[in-house]
């Protein structure tokens, strides 16, 4: 029977060290806000976009008060686009508008202005 001797140079092979990769992220804002004009009685939409990891949490606020359970507005969030929409809004929903973005590393805010003018200033071009 034949024996194979292999010399042994002292040699060992490590499989490398990886650190895995940090992804989580505090959240930033990729798309702002912009001023709008809306008309009484039309629905208008404010929108945003946001990114971070882990996903952040949405807030809506007008004149910073949070917009919670009112049936006057609507609220949706899909891939990092944040939407307001205003359902049918009057004078009297002018103002300004928040988007507020939270998670474990961070919160970041963003503004802008709503303006409703009346019906009647955009027939008569008044205003």
């Amino acid at each position: 029977m034949k024996t194979t001797h292999f010399l042994n140079y002292g040699k060992v092979y490590k499989n490398p060290v990886y650190e895995d990769f940090d992804f989580t992220e505090a959240p930033m804002f990729t798309q702002p806000l912009v001023n709008t004009y809306a008309i009484a009685g039309y629905n208008a939409t404010l929108n945003c976009s946001v990114r971070g990891n882990p996903k952040p949490k949405i807030t809506w606020m007008k004149n910073k008060v949070a917009i919670v359970d009112d049936p006057r507005y609507r609220m949706f969030s899909n891939q990092g686009v944040c939407t307001l929409e205003i359902r049918k809004p009057s004078p009297y929903d002018g103002g300004t508008y928040c988007c507020k973005a939270v998670n474990d590393l961070g919160t970041v805010e963003i503004e802008c202005k709503l303006e409703v003018k009346g019906m009647a200033s955009k027939i008569l071009g008044v205003g």
